[in-house]
């Protein structure tokens, strides 16, 4: 079974507040959520090379494979795609941003948008 998972970013509290039981899920939890102080992302379900959980807003450093391959990182956005309903990545590379699948890459998780990355 896929594991469910969320974690919402508080303006307010500038943290994250972590909802992984399916119980708060199904009882409303997320529903009631005030989304003008609370920002949902989603669990991608993957895990980075080092066993991170990766969410949607996650950083990332990507070795590019396939067609264009790469021998040192790139950094990409973890983001829900609307158009091909599947989480994807925005890679900035030198001819531009391009989406990248997750199948062709080994990612570390660097930091969030929220918080920037780990130094």
């Amino acid at each position: 079974m896929r594991e469910i998972k969320f974690r919402l970013w508080s303006r307010h509290n500038e943290k994250f507040l972590y909802v992984d039981d399916l119980f708060s899920i199904n009882k409303g939890l997320l529903s009631s959520i005030d989304e003008e102080d609370h920002i949902p992302q989603q669990y991608t379900g993957l895990k980075d090379k080092n066993g991170k959980d990766i969410y949607e807003g996650d950083i990332v450093e990507i070795y590019l494979t396939g067609p264009v391959e790469t021998s040192r990182p790139n950094t990409g956005k973890v983001f829900w795609s609307e158009e091909d309903l599947c989480f994807s990545l925005e890679v900035e590379i030198s001819t531009g941003i391009v989406e990248w699948g997750f199948e062709y890459t080994e990612l570390k998780v660097l930091g969030n948008i929220f918080e920037g990355v780990d130094e």
